[in-house]
């Protein structure tokens, strides 16, 4: 069987069973710009702000109902959230398909090759897909926008299936954290004098580095759980653990923490009790360094997926001291100075990752900000977070997360303790050149509800079939 995709207009939608005659059908296209929809100028995908690719981008990135994303088109991920009705509802609906509609009927994946601009671009048109599949947007009458769901998911399955890479292409996809660490942007350690001076380890990932990688063995989940679940498993979240007394002692460490007897304490909590990380568990040393990596997730065109080596962002926190305390910060600017921690972000921008600047990744600057992706509030959870001005730079935000003292201020600590299994060094033979991928990302993935949605579009249209497309 083969779907065949009826454009009529941008709103009208069909799926039927078989192939009608090409001379049976008449599509119509229309254009986002008839339709009174002029998204922002973006120049990512090429230097013309109407090159397809860039206004696909623009609708997708750019709200009509959030001006401030006008200034934010080159951030990692697009603007929607659990309640978001964008894309779904007047006057947003029709845009978004006539420009979906214009890229299958035109063949939009034909008019860019490059390799890692169709990875970037499967990366964001998969995002939107998940979250149509996924969301739930207020909706009095309960339908939740079903219709506008399907029309949106089953475009964006196309557009998806035909820029997909071939498994060689995607091998061949370049290492951009070993491009940013070649270009001399940033420094290679920490800077106890130039703290401000942001920097990326060039041996962040040698295999029998100072580095290591924080893995549970034994559990079926990713260490970094909420992070791979908030963005629906498309990246990897890993978590490195670096002691000032390099790789031995950070398994002396874990070892000690593991050992330690009752890791677990009783403490009340509101009228009632909860189970707590003891307080007295060992603790690691002053110059301790954490770092949190993003690495995207893709898919080839057979539907498999797998890693990429392309970093969306690496977090680092430096510990320059840790002491016990007992009182809580009364707001983000006493946690930072309580924290004891300096944190920094650096991030996939693709403006210069297409550019062939330092890999693509770019460090963020301390007064920086976005509308919150990550286990918070966005624009259409309420009015306070409507405006830019509501939320903390990204980096206050992100100590605020992770404001405990030392090992406290690590989230996924819970995992290093009993009774989880004890983390021990791999043998030399067993760190091949992608020792860290954590293939348990991509098996958490096979198993959400969205994959099986992509996936089964994709065995329904066999290959689609655009009447009136240009061939």
């Amino acid at each position: 069987m083969r779907i065949t995709l009826v454009l009529a207009g941008a709103a009208a939608f069909a799926l039927v069973w078989s192939v009608p005659p090409a001379d049976s059908v008449h599509s119509l296209f229309v254009s986002a710009h008839s339709l009174g929809h002029s998204p922002s100028a973006v120049t990512i995908y090429d230097a013309n702000p109407e090159h397809l690719w860039n206004r696909l981008h623009a609708t997708l990135f750019v709200r009509d109902d959030l001006p401030e994303t006008q200034h934010l088109i080159d951030v990692l991920d697009p603007p929607l959230w659990y309640h978001t009705s964008y894309l779904l509802s007047k006057p947003s609906h029709r845009p978004v398909l006539a420009v979906l509609d214009e890229f299958l009927q035109m063949h939009g994946e034909n008019l860019i090759h490059d390799p890692v601009k169709r990875a970037i671009l499967q990366r964001d048109l998969w995002a939107v897909f998940d979250w149509a599949e996924e969301r739930q947007p207020n909706d009095e009458s309960g339908s939740a926008y079903a219709k506008e769901r399907r029309e949106l998911r089953i475009r964006l399955a196309e557009a998806l299936r035909r820029i997909a890479l071939s498994p060689e292409e995607l091998a061949a996809l370049p290492d951009n954290y070993a491009q940013a660490v070649a270009s001399g942007e940033f420094g290679q350690e920490y800077d106890p004098i130039h703290r401000e001076r942001v920097f990326l380890p060039p041996d962040l990932f040698e295999a029998r580095g100072p580095w290591v990688e924080l893995e549970d063995p034994g559990r079926p989940e990713p260490v970094a759980f909420q992070h791979v679940l908030n963005f629906s498993a498309r990246s990897s979240f890993l978590v490195f653990l670096r002691l000032p007394g390099g790789r031995k002692a950070a398994f002396d460490y874990l070892q000690a923490l593991w050992d330690f007897p009752g890791p677990w304490v009783i403490v009340p909590a509101g009228g009632g009790f909860r189970k707590v990380m003891n307080p007295n568990v060992p603790q690691f040393p002053a110059g301790t360094e954490v770092a949190l990596v993003r690495q995207l997730t893709l898919f080839d065109n057979r539907g498999a997926l797998v890693h990429s080596p392309i970093i969306e962002s690496v977090q680092i926190r430096v510990y320059r001291e840790i002491r016990n305390r007992d009182e809580w910060p009364r707001d983000t600017e006493e946690a930072i100075a309580l924290s004891g921690q300096d944190f920094y972000d650096i991030e996939l921008n693709r403006a210069r990752c297409f550019a062939g600047k330092a890999g693509g990744l770019r460090a963020l600057q301390p007064d920086e900000k976005d509308f919150t992706r990550f286990n918070g509030p966005g624009p259409d959870e309420g009015r306070p977070y409507a405006k830019l001005r509501n939320y903390a730079p990204i980096l206050k935000q992100c100590t605020f997360c992770h404001q405990g003292q030392g090992i406290h201020s690590l989230n996924s600590r819970a995992n290093l303790i009993k009774p989880h299994a004890l983390q021990k060094d791999r043998l030399a033979e067993a760190s091949d050149p992608h020792w860290w991928q954590d293939a348990r990302t991509l098996a958490m993935k096979r198993r959400l509800g969205n994959w099986t949605a992509l996936m089964e579009l994709w065995k329904e249209s066999g290959g689609v079939s655009v009447p009136g497309e240009r061939r």
